[in-house]
């Protein structure tokens, strides 16, 4: 199953992912989100997209059962023509997006909330490019979205978590709230977004798009390039098999 659900109510759609126990995603977790965000695009019910996670973590990065597919070359390039899609549905949604972070944000979820418009986070939840640790090399261009350069630099490298207090001050989250009050603030801001024209929304989301492009389709393949050139190297699979396995890696570090 795809574990996405949508509801519309009041001119806000809210897109949640719902894959317990973590919101892990796969393949068809990707596609299902296109296609979610893409059916808005024919709707005139939408002025405003909440997009969420259900339980206690946002989402938690690729389903490890997919991992062995992506240490295959080719395999990997189509893999990461899907995860793109994903990405740039939210990222280019005709609509006002407002990540609502109800916990862990990592890999390709922390890439999620960087499309994301406007942030609204609760206190505590860790934002992280795990990447390295795993042997990929992740979708940093989307998060530089949240975060000044030499921060996400941190964060690639490092593969550790920022909290969403540490991204608020960078000026990355537009709110930090308690737990029990995520949604409640998440629609606050959608309802006022949504008190301005729908086509007035639609056209400023396109103009902030064209003004601050930032060539994401080609990081994106940068990205791809990279984990390619990555993979004769014995550290690659290393990375990933330490990581499911849940045991310290041995590098050869060549």
């Amino acid at each position: 199953m795809s574990g996405i659900e949508l509801k519309i109510e009041n001119y806000i759609a809210t897109v949640t992912v719902n894959r317990p126990p973590a919101n892990a995603l796969n393949k068809e977790t990707y596609i299902a989100i296109r296609d979610t965000f893409y059916s808005l695009e024919e709707r005139d019910d939408v002025k405003v997209v909440v997009l969420t996670g259900a339980g206690k973590i946002f989402m938690a990065g690729n389903e490890f059962d997919e991992f062995p597919e992506m240490m295959e070359r080719k395999a990997c390039t189509t893999y990461y023509d899907i995860i793109r899609n994903g990405y740039l549905s939210v990222k280019n949604c005709k609509y006002p997006v407002i990540g609502a972070i109800n916990g862990a944000a990592v890999g390709s979820g922390c890439a999620f909330a960087g499309c994301c418009d406007l942030l609204v986070a609760v206190e505590g939840a860790k934002f992280a490019l795990s990447e390295i640790k795993v042997g990929i090399i992740g979708a940093d261009g989307f998060a530089s979205l949240m975060v000044p350069e030499k921060v996400l630099r941190y964060m690639a490298l490092s593969g550790n978590p920022l909290t969403a207090e540490e991204i608020y001050r960078h000026g990355g989250i537009h709110q930090v709230v308690p737990k029990g009050e995520l949604m409640n603030a998440a629609y606050k801001l959608a309802n006022e977004l949504a008190q301005n024209a729908r086509r007035a929304l639609i056209q400023w989301k396109l103009c902030l798009n064209q003004n601050y492009e930032h060539d994401l389709p080609k990081k994106f393949n940068n990205n791809l390039n990279a984990t390619v050139a990555y993979h004769p190297y014995h550290d690659f699979k290393e990375a990933s098999s330490a990581f499911i396995a849940k045991r310290p890696p041995e590098f050869d570090n060549k």
